[in-house]
């Protein structure tokens, strides 16, 4: 069933309204859609909750809470999109400066296509994304932090990334639960960088999946794995993971006792395909508990570790029948200031861009454009809102149809070789038509 953004950021209100709109609808069985355009948007406390800081004093807190079921939060894109909050030193902490928190009993929450960050930078612990809710879905979602970035709060729950960039220095993947990482960038930001500290999984704990660690080259060598979060629980599994810089040999590090029931690989290899040697993983933690990291997960224990039966659950949960996208529109053409495209019947809604932007929404495959000499595409959104490649359109008539204005004058027009009419500054072939 087509539908509209039920808010759209900036131009129904701030970000924090966005989510004050979802939280108090009547109907949180039904979806609630926010897209959020390109820009950077502050985010701030918004029921006037307080927190105590480290000197004893009270503040404003700096989190926005998200505490509806079933809201989509979709961003313009990923880098371009941007939601971030102001802590300072006496309120970091985890649990205290975090950017957007979902809260309990909240499900069913999908973000696509937008960057979480805070302005503290590596100056105390902020969790740009704190999820205490189940069943949440990232999809080309960046997480931009340095410790605690993300916080899965939740040690019953399930939650699932997706193609999303994960960045931070100390322990920025932490917290419980069963988490997949699917084919995601993790960006170590540090020496000493501990990408992360799982702690009570609901069966799996963290899986990554074809994932891919990144980072400045000086800090080959410089970082780890993870570390464990509890006493003989955290699950931390990496399959077929890219390293394009090495953690140290011994790749997995202490915190505060712990000891994991698997710190494991599979796989692991550079970015030249040459397999990482586990032959000095470090094996003994705590007061010393002895944890084999150096045997690589068997063929079996891999097909084990899929998204259907990590996130499946009880109820057969499939995150990825929902990050499935639309198509990029088909046919679209402009004749005039008439822009059209193919109709769909698995599409939400379309989103018309000018010169790249999004500029409006429609749920009929037609749209009256106010600047003809524009550059004009179409995207499609999906199920959850989640928008699709653009499609630039074609000239409806291609060259063949251009309009005289004055039959008196020389008129010069130029179109590109798809048809595309184009300005005199063009860098590349085109067609010049004079009529």
């Amino acid at each position: 069933t087509k539908a509209l953004y039920d808010f759209i950021v900036p131009d129904n209100g701030t970000f924090n309204e966005a989510i004050i709109a979802a939280n108090s609808r009547a109907d949180k069985s039904k979806r609630f859609y926010i897209f959020v355009k390109d820009g950077s948007y502050k985010a701030a406390n918004i029921e006037g909750a307080t927190v105590v800081g480290s000197d004893g004093n009270t503040y404003p807190s700096v989190t926005t809470n998200l505490t509806a079921s079933n809201v989509s939060i979709i961003g313009e894109s990923m880098d371009g999109t941007t939601v971030y909050n102001e802590p300072t030193n006496k309120i970091e902490g985890l649990g205290k400066a975090t950017n957007l928190c979902i809260q309990n009993n909240v499900v069913n929450t999908y973000l696509q296509d937008i960057k979480l960050t805070h302005t503290l930078g590596d100056n105390g612990r902020v969790a740009v994304l704190q999820d205490r809710g189940n069943k949440t879905i990232c999809k080309n979602v960046n997480l931009d932090g340095y410790q605690d970035t993300y916080y899965s709060n939740m040690n019953s729950s399930r939650f699932y990334f997706e193609t999303s960039t994960l960045g931070g220095r100390v322990d920025f993947l932490c917290g419980g639960g069963d988490v997949i990482y699917n084919q995601c960038d993790l960006i170590v930001k540090g020496d000493g960088t501990k990408i992360t500290a799982a702690g009570t999984p609901a069966q799996y704990g963290y899986v990554m999946l074809d994932c891919t660690i990144k980072g400045d080259s000086k800090f080959d060598g410089k970082f780890t794995l993870g570390r464990p979060w509890s006493q003989g629980a955290s699950r931390v599994q990496y399959i077929n993971t890219t390293m394009n810089i090495l953690p140290t040999a011994a790749g997995w590090d202490e915190m505060s006792g712990g000891w994991p029931t698997a710190f494991k690989e599979y796989n692991s290899h550079t970015a030249s395909g040459t397999p990482v040697s586990l032959a000095n993983r470090k094996t003994v933690f705590g007061d010393g508990h002895e944890v084999d990291t150096r045997t690589p997960l068997t063929a079996a224990e891999v097909a084990e570790l899929t998204i259907a039966n990590v996130m499946g659950g009880n109820d057969d949960w499939d995150p990825t029948a929902a990050t499935e996208q639309a198509s990029a529109p088909a046919n679209v053409s402009i004749d005039g200031t008439s822009l059209t495209w193919a109709e769909s019947n698995y599409v939400l809604l379309w989103a018309v861009c000018k010169n790249g932007k999004v500029v409006a929404f429609t749920t009929e495959p037609a749209y009256t454009v106010d600047d003809a000499t524009a550059t004009w595409s179409v995207r499609a959104a999906n199920e959850m809102g989640g928008l699709s490649e653009a499609t630039i359109a074609s000239i409806g008539s291609a060259i063949s149809t251009v309009n005289v204005e004055d039959t008196n004058a020389i008129k010069t027009e130029y179109f590109n070789l798809q048809g595309i009419r184009v300005n005199d500054s063009y860098r590349g072939t085109v067609i010049r038509v004079q009529t």
